[in-house]
């Protein structure tokens, strides 16, 4: 009897000693992860712009607008290196496609006053705003459909993707613009994009009130520069309303269709240099 007691209190003796005094040796915790398998809920999309109705909207008059002035807005990244000049140009976002190669080659002729550091004139990176102004001269529709938004699927807009960035690019040297001490400063601008025309595809949803006009657009696809055009034109617009336990309501339709688009000649005398460089960064 008395061995056992021995040996009982060497085997406890060897217990770790990492145990609080409320814990007995036989009483640890050990914690292992234990799958546990769910059955969630599968819950499906609904659009939140498909509201039952007896009948669509449907679409009675489409006028154009014709020789609509406006600013199409641009962004572009430039190196801008030490000694002013501009060695690389990279657009971000452009607001009519077809101006990119006449925009980019106007930045790139650019001269500047270099950017400044504590140590002298520096190379950097930033951000650049350019307002073109021009007219969009007249449009033609083509092929518009009016049809309802699908219940299952949310929409979602379209947006030009972000350029990639260029290896070259991040090898360049650069100081951050927020490291400066002065900006570079263009010492002048210009350019002018010739005067275009082209096919351009849309799809909007349009809510038609009761009386049957557009009162709300959502675009889904539709170049930025276009928009403006676009909403003035379907201010326009008369529709036959949707109809809904025997009277008009209000009610959201798919505008799908194509556009075939002339614009005059686009110019800009001056850039918008920001405090920001959104490139080459990731």
């Amino acid at each position: 009897m008395r061995r056992s007691s021995l040996a009982l209190v060497a085997v406890l003796s060897t217990l770790p000693t990492c145990l609080t005094g409320s814990e007995r040796p036989w009483e640890a915790r050990v914690n292992l992860p234990v799958p546990i398998s769910v059955e969630l809920p599968v819950i499906p999309p609904t659009n939140p712009f498909a509201t039952p109705v007896d009948t669509l909207p449907a679409i009675l008059t489409s006028p154009l607008v014709d020789r609509l002035d406006s600013v199409f807005r641009s962004t572009a990244a430039l190196y801008v290196d030490s000694g002013g000049v501009v060695r690389r140009a990279v657009l971000l976002a452009l607001p009519l496609p077809g101006v990119g190669d006449e925009l980019r080659q106007a930045l790139l002729e650019t001269a500047f006053t270099p950017g400044r550091s504590l140590s002298g004139p520096a190379s950097t990176w930033l951000d650049v705003g350019i307002d073109l102004e021009g007219r969009i001269d007249r449009a033609k529709l083509m092929g518009v459909r009016a049809l309802p938004p699908e219940p299952g699927v949310v929409p979602v807009p379209e947006s030009d993707p972000f350029p990639a960035v260029e290896a070259r690019d991040v090898q360049l040297p650069a100081t951050p613009i927020e490291s400066l001490e002065q900006l570079p400063v263009p010492r002048s601008f210009r350019v002018r994009v010739a005067s275009r025309s082209w096919r351009q595809e849309f799809r909007v949803l349009a809510e038609v009130s009761p009386e049957g006009r557009c009162t709300r657009v959502v675009f889904l696809s539709c170049p930025v520069g276009l928009r403006r055009f676009f909403l003035a034109s379907l201010s326009g617009w008369t529709f036959r309303p949707a109809q809904s336990a025997g009277g008009p309501v209000t009610s959201w339709v798919r505008l799908e269709g194509a556009l075939e688009v002339e614009v005059g000649s686009l110019r800009a005398n001056a850039l918008r240099v920001m405090r920001s460089s959104s490139y080459p960064r990731r």
